[in-house]
């Protein structure tokens, strides 16, 4: 019955083996109320506030009856309550894996996006990226970045495909009557779930291509339109429901990136909205996933409550799954390593340091710090890189202890105030950024945010990583050198 996709086809079989096994001419297991007659006897089932009924041979004595009223319709009412729920119960845990899954790729696209960015890759770089991570995000066969030119037509200015694909740079499309007129036309997403009998260039050349479908997204930069993503597949089958709402989430994180296209004073701008992105994703996957879940679990374990020890299959099935949900979250932990706890949100970088640092395998000493807030994104920059340091000094450096300090200063020929992170570790390992993956990648982060990392481990002495940024990131200034500390 667990096993089973349809419970009710299976019950004739579930009755025959009941059958045998109470030594009885038949026995019939019904899902509805379903009443007795001169050769049946009707035992009323109740599960999940739904009636049912075993109906027996009639003659059976009275003495077998009160038995099976007493031991066997019990146990046949916790069965079918798991059985009718178990199936509702696993798909929804599929689909809470699925979106797990959906939210770890859009948040990995991003970031590379803005780390392509942040690095100061060239324009034709960062656009190779985007219509690479869109073609990712929704496991489709090309993407074409287009820009609007005039108010009826869109020029193809990037695109990706698998090999053998053209990418249709430079081609010149009116929009009527193609995928790209409601994005234009209502700044909203759209798709076509098939090209046949589809007019217009865009369609006569992706029918040529062997696309057979696609999605689009609007894209606007600095408020106003830009142009539009389309991602296109090759197979069959019309595109995933909700693709062009990913698409369009997708299309509003990489905005920023387009922006830095268009300005090179876009820095600050790419930090905003990957930390709103990341914000978001960290609302879904606490408030959304992780909820489902623990709800998930908790209908298991009663489940598993209630099923008398005579069931031994039954209990092991409801184990494995119970099994199969721990799981689930320790891939959960291991996706959200990293994402900001809410105490650095609701009580600032220091408190949220202390309790890194007690959580931390290698014991760290936290200096006091600010005694104000700053602000968030200056606060979850430094957070990112102490976070950072802590792993790879925990993994790579074997580091016995660590001190972390944590102050502000203040420039006094610009009057800019700065904030200065200093890690110190006493371990045998040697950092070298030019190796150290994780590092380059913070490197990018803190100068995304108009600041420097340095590293250094002189001879005989601790290894020392000192991170200095500006505290007004959020004006957007990036002019200016930076101040020298010891």
């Amino acid at each position: 019955m667990l096993c089973a996709d349809d419970v009710r086809s299976v019950l004739p079989e579930v009755s025959r083996r009941l059958a045998l096994q109470l030594r009885v001419p038949f026995a019939a297991i019904e899902f509805d109320s379903v009443p007795g007659d001169e050769r049946r006897v009707a035992l009323p089932l109740q599960y999940r506030s739904q009636p049912g009924t075993l109906l027996v041979p009639a003659d059976l004595p009275e003495p077998t009856l009160q038995r099976l009223r007493d031991r066997v319709v019990p146990q046949l009412e916790t069965l079918l309550a798991v059985a009718t729920e178990y199936k509702a119960m696993a798909e929804s845990l599929r689909t809470s894996r699925d979106q797990l899954h959906d939210l770890a790729t859009e948040q990995a696209g991003l970031r590379r996006v803005a780390v392509l960015v942040a690095s100061g890759a060239p324009p034709a770089d960062v656009l190779a990226g985007i219509v690479a991570e869109a073609a990712t995000l929704l496991d489709a066969d090309a993407t074409r970045l287009m820009r609007y030119t005039s108010a009826d037509t869109v020029t193809v200015f990037a695109g990706y495909g698998t090999p053998g694909t053209e990418t249709w740079l430079g081609r010149r499309f009116h929009i009527d009557g193609d995928v790209t007129e409601p994005v234009l036309r209502a700044s909203r997403p759209a798709r076509v779930d098939s090209y046949d009998g589809c007019p217009g260039a865009f369609a006569d050349l992706a029918r040529r291509e062997g696309f057979t479908s696609s999605v689009a997204a609007p894209f606007s930069v600095g408020g106003r339109p830009w142009g539009s993503l389309v991602v296109l597949w090759s197979r069959r089958e019309p595109p995933p429901p909700g693709a062009e709402e990913r698409l369009a989430q997708f299309a509003k994180g990489v905005a920023t990136a387009m922006a830095n296209v268009e300005s090179n004073a876009s820095r600050a701008r790419i930090v905003r909205g990957v930390e709103e992105d990341r914000r978001r994703f960290e609302h879904d996957v606490h408030d959304v996933v992780q909820q489902r879940l623990v709800s998930l679990g908790l209908e298991l374990r009663a489940a598993e409550a209630i099923v008398p020890d005579e069931l031994d299959e039954l209990k092991a099935r409801l184990s494995r799954t119970i099994d199969g949900l721990t799981n689930v979250f320790t891939v959960l932990e291991e996706i959200t390593r990293g994402i900001h706890p809410a105490i650095l949100t609701q009580a600032g970088l220091m408190p949220a340091l202390k309790a890194l640092a007690r959580r931390s395998a290698v014991p760290v000493t936290i200096s006091p710090g600010p005694e104000r807030q700053l602000p968030r994104s200056v606060e979850v920059a430094a957070y990112d890189a102490v976070c950072e340091v802590l792993t790879n000094a925990a993994k790579d450096v074997h580091a016995p202890s660590i001190n972390v300090d944590v102050d502000t200063t203040v420039d006094r020929a610009t009057g800019r105030e700065f904030l200065v992170v200093s890690v110190r570790d006493d371990g045998v390992g040697e950092a070298d950024l030019s190796l150290d993956t994780e590092l380059v990648g913070l490197t990018d982060w803190v100068e995304a945010h108009g600041g420097r990392l340095q590293i250094s481990r002189p001879a005989g002495r601790a290894t020392s990583l000192c991170i200095i940024f500006p505290t007004d990131i959020d004006s957007g200034r990036f002019d200016g050198a930076l101040p020298d500390v010891d």
